[in-house]
Order: C-alpha cells, then sequence, then structure tokens
C-alpha cells in the first residue's frame, strides 16, 4: 500500500474532496484523479515536472508517483492542523510547501514543518507507515541523505503507522543509532539508513497523545 492508498484509508474520503477543501489547485486534482493526459495538456509544466523525478519515484510510475506525493502532503497538511489546534505555531517548511510538484533539481531533503512553542523552534519531519511494516519487523529506512540532514538540524521526526494506528517520536538533539544500507531494493538501490522502532517506543496515534508527544519535546532540557 502507497501512500495514495493509505490516505484514502487515513481519511475515509475521496482524496480529490480532500483536497479541495484544503484549497489544492487544479492540477493536484487531476494528479489524484489520475487524468494524465488532462495533466499533459493543461499543466505541460507539472507535466514535465513528474517525468523528472525518476529518482524519487523508485519502482512506480510517474503517475503513481506523482499520486502518492499529492496524497502525502494531504497528511501533511491534515497534521499542520493538528499542531496549530493544539497551541504550536506551525508552518510548513519544504521545498513542497507551496503544493507544486517541481521538478527533480528543486527537490530537497529539508524538513517538512517548522514549530514554535515557548519561546523555541524546532523542526519536524513527518514519515507514514501505510503498510504496519514497521510493527512487523521493527524497523524503518530513511532514504538517501535523510538522516544525516535530521542529525545537522537536530529535528523531530515523527513517524505515523497508518496501518496499526501507533506512533513514535524521535528527538534528534540525541541522534538514534542507524545502520547504514548501501543499496536499498524497495529504493531502487539508492542508499537508506535503518533505524530500530521497538514496540516500547510505539504508542496509540491519537491527536491528544502526538501534540502532548511533541510539546514534551519542547520541554526537555536542551543538550
Amino acid at each position: 500500500m502507497g501512500a495514495f492508498s493509505g490516505a484514502s484509508l487515513f481519511f475515509n474520503q475521496p482524496l480529490p474532496h480532500i483536497a479541495r477543501s484544503y484549497g489544492y489547485g487544479e492540477d493536484n486534482i487531476l494528479v489524484l484523479e489520475g487524468d494524465l493526459s488532462g495533466l499533459k495538456e493543461r499543466f505541460p509544466e507539472t507535466y514535465q515536472n513528474i517525468l523528472s523525478c525518476g529518482h524519487n519515484a523508485d519502482r512506480r510510475t510517474p503517475l503513481d508517483y506523482a499520486r502518492d506525493l499529492v496524497a502525502s502532503w494531504l497528511i501533511e497538511d491534515s497534521f499542520l492542523i493538528l499542531f496549530r489546534q493544539c497551541g504550536l505555531s506551525a508552518a510548513l517548511s519544504g521545498t513542497d510547501r507551496g503544493r507544486k510538484i517541481l521538478s527533480k533539481a528543486r527537490v530537497s531533503s529539508s524538513s517538512d514543518f517548522s514549530l514554535s512553542w515557548q519561546g523555541q523552534a524546532r523542526k519536524l519531519e513527518l514519515m507514514n507507515d501505510y503498510t504496519g511494516f514497521w510493527s512487523r519487523k521493527h524497523v524503518l529506512h530513511l532514504r538517501d541523505n535523510k538522516y544525516q540532514k535530521l542529525c545537522e538540524e537536530k529535528s523531530l521526526f515523527l513517524a505515523v503507522s497508518i496501518a496499526t494506528r501507533e506512533f513514535a517520536l524521535y528527538d534528534f538533539r540525541s541522534a538514534p543509532k542507524a545502520r547504514y544500507i548501501s543499496s536499498h531494493p524497495a529504493y531502487g538501490g539508492k542508499p537508506a539508513y535503518e533505524l530500530p522502532i521497538p514496540d516500547q517506543i510505539l504508542h496509540p496515534a491519537s491527536s491528544a497523545n502526538i501534540s502532548e508527544a511533541v510539546r514534551l519535546c519542547f520541554s526537555a532540557p536542551q543538550e
């Protein structure tokens, strides 16, 4: 199950309907509807940008990659709303914060969110598991240089298992130990880092639990 299927499960509504309610552009709606010909005719730049992102697509078709990308934005935006509702100052900070599919050359590994609370500012990266892999295998994988970027930014890393409705929150001020994988099959042979995600750090993924866990990281002493 990819992000498109997982987001459909998460929202339990047609994703084009959710996207319109969030104010997404018509190019993103066409992506979610799988209308590649309409996209090519009406939004040729977006169409070409999708074709340029082969590295990010891994083993997916360009359309499947684009649908997963836009679907993942919808989930990100739902968490943005959650963070704001729990009293955090929150903004999108990735290069795709404008919710436009960019060319490969303009894609970066910057964190998804900028958060602040009680005078402190942190970056937060969100990652979702749609298949229950984390719960079964007790590991998760960060592709390319994402692990190094989280370490450099001392980010929070929120791992949410949509399939099992659990989450774990890592604070990269003390970076978790990770195993380097030089070639990961699921990422088309690109490198990755493997992090442990044992049962004891997985918690029920309610809005209240996630909000409280994030706020506690702001309250924790600086190292």
